[in-house]
């Protein structure tokens, strides 16, 4: 198990090597002719820090330079102009109309081509579309109106304009969304309305009576919703927690078989009797556990609980099954049947069936604890992977930011 845990770790130190490796590789911004690569157009400046020499009056001096984008020409700039006008093309109306309709807010876009072409927007008829593209229905003829665009298109110092036309009219709205827009535009000039107390609400709109109610909270039933989800979830923790520690009280009472049954052995090869050996067992662990020596131990506490019953007047047959009923595991009914036996037929071989039985509990710990082992191998294996995603992180975010092309 340990050299399985070791092998994990050094390939995890050799893939974080392989892997600082490989970025210190890629992040190089200067090749071997003293020539530092340029970002693509549109990137941006690098800051690129270099190491210089100068003969005996510069030794190993940190300098910093500023390395431009590449520039671009005529003819890719011209590229990237006929990119943005179809762009544009694509974008500027609303889904599902044309130049020749147009009833929605149109899109205006600040920048084309992944930001390499600047836009600048200017339109002719402002009393029709505003300043963000949407259509201003309250001062539009019913007829439509032509509305010219212009867009100045800037790529660095290349700069073409690019006109089109489109016809904008009125939103035909349905019999609700008059009445909505109706109440819309009264709620608008009663709340601009100084030195008023109240914001008094539309007896109609679009020739319909209307009629107000203020929409319930319904916070009676939401505080309800969210009680009983609590409840569940309390409910849920609680359950958990007691699933998880009756697994953890029978994994320790599991590990401490072989103890039982070893000590069991000894007390009985002494020439105790079956009541006497619990009765020492029972008495050591408390005593042990009044000068805080040893931690509580369940199956300890389970023969206490057994030793009492049987000092109280209870027979010995009785108790032993009462106490294999409570601590319900396969190796302790093993045990409890053995002991019964003993009871029925005396002790004769008694000594040797638990001899045997012992052997068996020291072989059973064995497989019990390399199973433990290898769960919590598995359970630290998640925090190990994310410590690794914590250090390729940090490795890669400040290279990639560094390199940029």
């Amino acid at each position: 198990m340990r050299r399985k845990k070791i092998i994990e770790a050094s390939v995890v130190c050799i893939l974080l090597l392989l892997l600082g490796a490989y970025m210190e590789f890629s992040s190089r911004s200067m090749d071997d002719k003293n020539r530092i690569i340029r970002g693509s157009p549109g990137s941006g400046r690098q800051e690129v820090e270099l190491t210089l020499n100068a003969g005996e009056q510069l030794k190993d001096y940190d300098y910093q330079i500023s390395v431009p984008a590449q520039c671009i020409d005529e003819k890719t700039a011209q590229s990237y102009f006929s990119r943005a006008e179809k762009e544009i093309d694509e974008t500027f109306f609303p889904e599902g109309e044309e130049a020749a309709h147009v009833t929605e807010q149109v899109h205006m876009k600040p920048s084309y081509v992944k930001g390499l072409v600047k836009a600048d927007w200017t339109l002719d008829q402002y009393n029709a579309v505003d300043v963000d593209g949407t259509i201003r229905e309250d001062q539009l003829d019913p007829q439509g109106e032509l509305v010219q665009a212009s867009v100045a298109l800037t790529c660095e110092k290349y700069r073409e304009e690019y006109t089109f036309s489109f016809q904008v009219y009125p939103k035909v709205m349905s019999q609700q969304e008059k009445v909505i827009h109706e109440i819309a535009a009264e709620v608008e000039q009663q709340s601009t309305q100084e030195g008023e107390r109240y914001l008094t609400l539309p007896d109609q709109a679009a020739g319909v009576k209307l009629q107000w109610k203020e929409k319930k909270q319904q916070l009676v039933w939401k505080i309800l919703f969210f009680e009983v989800l609590v409840c569940f979830l309390m409910a849920g923790i609680v359950l958990e927690r007691k699933r998880t520690a009756d697994h953890i009280k029978k994994e320790q009472m599991k590990l401490d078989y072989a103890e039982v049954v070893s000590k069991l052995l000894i007390l009985l090869g002494a020439g105790m009797s079956l009541k006497q050996a619990w009765n020492r067992i029972s008495a050591q662990y408390s005593d042990k556990r009044q000068k805080k020596q040893i931690k509580e131990r369940y199956i300890y506490e389970e023969m206490i609980i057994t030793n009492h019953e049987i000092l109280d007047g209870e027979s010995e047959r009785l108790a032993y099954q009462k106490f294999g009923e409570r601590v319900d595991l396969g190796e302790y009914q093993r045990l409890i049947r053995i002991l019964l036996q003993n009871l029925q037929t005396g002790s004769r071989g008694l000594c040797k069936l638990l001899e045997q039985e012992s052997e068996n509990a020291l072989e059973e710990r064995k497989a019990l604890a390399c199973k433990l082992g290898e769960e919590a191998g598995t359970k630290m294996l998640l925090p190990l992977m994310m410590m690794l995603g914590i250090v390729i992180a940090i490795i890669m975010i400040p290279a990639m930011l560094s390199f940029q092309v």
